[in-house]
């Protein structure tokens, strides 16, 4: 029988730079792992051993993808399910995983050590159809979910062994007192149609008409290595032509602190797809609560469902401008009660969301 390990091998692709959560997630469950991991074996993409976040004595770094002559993406996830002596965690797992996995199984290896964090449900037809075919991974691996209805997906197509965990994060050491009034509006994350960017030139020309005083921050970083889809491209052409007074964008994916720092005394606005994020855990969102700065979102989001729970923003009602307008609107006039309720909702989710909750997951034989 194959010896318990306290080292943990993470497989993500796209640890390479600063955008997008995933050098964030991995220091995350580092910071949670001083109780049952020595080491974290992390196998990512090109530049993985310049990510700032990943600078940690215990985190390794390998590029594992992305060179010449790197291993293919398949060949990776088979030679980690080969080692059952170390756990092995797929970041960001898709149906496309399981069925990689399911090969390996084919080939006589035991996949008990493999770990699956599903962002989200793997719902659509095709993706489905892979998830049933993937027979002995839905038997083996743990699938970790970090919500009830992605965990409750998992267990009606067949997967056994399925675990909620609240998705990693971690706040910062003390949180500040609110202020009077919000010191800016902030569009954080990369520009994304999805994540309401076509509503923010309207926002961006009714604050101005209205004489708002804080000003507009929009980060404008690509999706992905820094392009920009075709609707993404037309409404930030549609901000950089507006020059409003207020307004200031930022093409570049700032450091963490620097993405720390934009929290404090923010009004943060995630005016995201209802349909698209319906059960999708906001990074965005958690870590503005995370510094207690309260949040505008679109009614039927996740992050809506926190504003009722702890009244700590103001919920859009439609997913256009025009109740995005509203809502930052009702969050000047509303801005001492929401933030209150901000700064009980940092020391809840703190609590709640503390990675050591999925490292237990992960590390639990």
């Amino acid at each position: 029988m194959t010896q318990p390990s306290d080292q943990l091998r993470i497989i993500e692709p796209n640890l390479r730079g600063n955008a997008g959560h995933y050098g964030e997630l991995v220091r995350c469950i580092c910071l949670g792992s001083e109780r049952h991991v020595s080491s974290i074996i992390a196998l990512g993409g090109p530049g993985i051993e310049q990510l700032e976040l990943l600078a940690h004595p215990r985190i390794i770094r390998k590029q594992a993808f992305g060179a010449p002559r790197s291993k293919s993406e398949f060949a990776v996830l088979r030679d980690c399910a080969r080692d059952a002596s170390v756990p092995c965690l797929i970041l960001t797992a898709k149906a496309s995983h399981a069925l990689a996995l399911e090969t390996c199984a084919w080939s006589g290896s035991r996949l008990d050590h493999m770990r699956l964090l599903f962002h989200w449900r793997e719902a659509s037809p095709l993706n489905r159809i892979a998830m049933i075919a993937s027979r002995a991974a839905r038997r083996q691996c743990r699938a970790i979910a970090p919500t009830a209805k992605t965990a409750d997906f998992l267990r009606t197509i067949g997967w056994r062994r399925v675990v909620q965990v609240p998705y990693p994060a971690v706040g910062p050491s003390h949180i500040q007192r609110p202020k009077p009034s919000p010191s800016r509006l902030l569009m954080a994350g990369a520009a994304r149609i999805n994540k309401g960017l076509a509503l923010i030139p309207d926002l961006a020309m009714g604050l101005e008409r209205q004489g708002v005083s804080a000003g507009l921050l929009v980060q404008i970083t690509g999706k992905r290595g820094g392009k920009q889809g075709r609707q993404e491209s037309l409404a930030i052409e549609r901000l950089q032509r507006f020059h409003g007074r207020g307004l200031q964008l930022d093409p570049s994916a700032p450091d963490r602190k620097q993405y720390e720092d934009r929290f404090v005394g923010a009004l943060v606005l995630t005016p995201y797809d209802p349909v698209k994020f319906s059960d999708n855990v906001s990074g965005i969102a958690l870590d503005a609560l995370l510094h207690a700065a309260p949040i505008v979102a679109t009614a039927g989001t996740w992050q809506a469902g926190l504003i009722e729970r702890f009244g700590c923003g103001v919920i859009m009602e439609h997913w256009d401008s025009a109740s995005l307008i509203k809502a930052v609107d009702e969050s000047m006039i509303r801005w001492s009660d929401i933030s209150l309720g901000a700064v009980a909702a940092a020391t809840q989710l703190a609590a709640e969301h503390h990675p050591c909750h999925l490292v237990e997951a992960v590390m639990d034989p």
